[in-house]
């Protein structure tokens, strides 16, 4: 068994794998994209908006994340799987030009919506509590508006607590990655099926033998042709018995 090494470069098999899964999210990710648009031109908003709208930042979300990894060493993880991952991560960028400027490196609103449990507690534990001599008074401060998600299907952005997203450059840096991809590895556009062609291309890698290769095991080969032979040979000849008439 060959272990791997830390040059991906030089693993097309593990290229084919990240490349699939990465097309895959990518696609998922239009797809939420798309779909939300579509629905925020609704008024009011349906609630199915707001699925697509996690449903993008969850797929983006994955396909930044194969882009610029986590490099810190978890818990049960291994040095040579960080290495792996660091040198992951620097490959794809590379092979699929993307720049650090890239809509998918910005994690604002997606942080914003993973940890929107943490915005509220801000707003909560700061919201000042007006009591009746407040109002009597005419002293009540101004109060802070809660953190929010919103869409602009006009302008087609979304945002969550102030931080704001172009679906635009999203959909076109998601296009040129998947067309990228493609070009790199050709399966990808064959199957129109994003989750068959990842399940494939992680099938595990097996040596393709030629048929002019050296028998492994020659003594083997060696025997079952002496097999073949004694198999295909005439009968020896044999004296008719007593009382038997030979032709």
């Amino acid at each position: 068994m060959t272990p791997a090494g830390d040059d991906i470069s030089q693993d097309p098999w593990a290229q084919r794998v990240y490349l699939t899964l990465l097309a895959r999210d990518a696609r998922y990710a239009l797809a939420a994209l798309e779909a939300l648009v579509d629905l925020a031109r609704s008024a009011p908003v349906p609630p199915a908006a707001w699925i697509c709208f996690e449903d993008l930042l969850s797929f983006t979300g994955k396909v930044s994340r194969m882009l610029w990894p986590v490099e810190k060493k978890g818990k049960g993880q291994t040095d040579e799987g960080v290495r792996w991952r660091r040198a992951r991560g620097a490959y794809l960028r590379d092979a699929l030009a993307v720049e650090d400027e890239s809509p998918l490196a910005a994690r604002e609103v997606r942080n914003g919506s993973e940890h929107f449990d943490e915005r509220l507690d801000e707003w909560i534990v700061h919201l000042p509590r007006p009591t009746l001599e407040d109002l009597q008074d005419g002293a009540i401060t101004e109060i802070p508006a809660p953190p929010m998600r919103l869409v602009d299907a006009q302008a087609e952005t979304i945002a969550v607590d102030g931080a704001t997203l172009d679906l635009k450059l999203m959909a076109e840096e998601l296009h040129r990655i998947l067309a990228r991809i493609e070009a790199l590895e050709p399966s990808v556009a064959a199957l129109p099926n994003p989750e068959l062609a990842a399940t494939l291309a992680s099938l595990p890698p097996v040596p393709v033998i030629p048929f002019d290769a050296p028998a492994q095991k020659p003594d083997n080969i060696e025997a079952w042709l002496d097999e073949q032979k004694r198999t295909d040979s005439p009968p020896p000849d044999r004296h008719p018995e007593p009382g038997e008439t030979q032709e």
